[in-house]
């Protein structure tokens, strides 16, 4: 019971800095511009825009939605206490940031929460389907609809709810996509303890090594 409270109250903390962090980046645009994803900035050694980049944003429609989904999905699976979100949090902020600088020179800023979004509302989905077979065909059509809304927006080459005020903004699904990949990657270090639930056994501890966030 305490390992549960301590992987839930480590959720809600990872959660609340991620908002946090992102509302006063989109507050102060001086240090938002420290923050983001800057490929010349980058290649001059400013080494830290490779991780800090999903903090800011570039509009507030653009902060808003993702912050509503990310912060939503979070603090769902800080309810049921699913562990395994921040192996999806570092693997959206630190990968796509990592391709993006090697696959495309063309890109010189970018920004969002929105893969760390994507990865937490797909996790939230595959725990839940998982974990359960009452509602699984729920998160299931949760997932393919978010699938059909990268899909469309990719088609459109444009936000489907996100309002891009004066500054060009390019839509960049492949940030979604990292945001799947990460979800699939927590499920796969988390499966033993989902199958010994699944069969009323008890999840085993994680070895001292395996403890960073949840």
């Amino acid at each position: 019971m305490d390992r549960q409270k301590k992987i839930k109250g480590q959720t809600y903390a990872l959660t609340l800095f991620i908002v946090g962090i992102s509302i006063v980046a989109y507050g102060c645009p001086r240090f938002s511009d420290l923050l983001v994803y800057d490929r010349q900035n980058i290649l001059c050694g400013e080494l830290w825009r490779l991780l800090t980049a999903p903090f800011v944003h570039f509009s507030l429609s653009h902060m808003f939605w993702d912050i509503l989904l990310f912060g939503s999905a979070g603090f769902a699976i800080g309810a049921v206490g699913y562990r395994g979100f921040w192996l999806v949090c570092i693997f959206a902020i630190i990968i796509p940031s990592l391709i993006f600088l090697i696959t495309l020179p063309e890109l010189e800023r970018y920004g969002g929460l929105s893969g760390l979004a994507t990865g937490a509302v797909a996790y939230f989905c595959l725990c839940s389907a998982l974990k359960t077979r009452k509602k699984r065909m729920f998160w299931l059509a949760i997932l393919v609809g978010m699938g059909a809304k990268i899909v469309a927006e990719t088609t459109l080459n444009a936000p489907l709810f996100i309002k891009t005020s004066s500054i060009p903004f390019r839509v960049l699904p492949s940030v979604h996509i990292f945001g799947y990949f990460g979800a699939l990657a927590a499920i796969i270090w988390i499966w033993p303890n989902l199958l010994l639930t699944q069969v009323g056994l008890k999840p085993r501890p994680l070895a001292r090594r395996e403890v960073t966030f949840s």
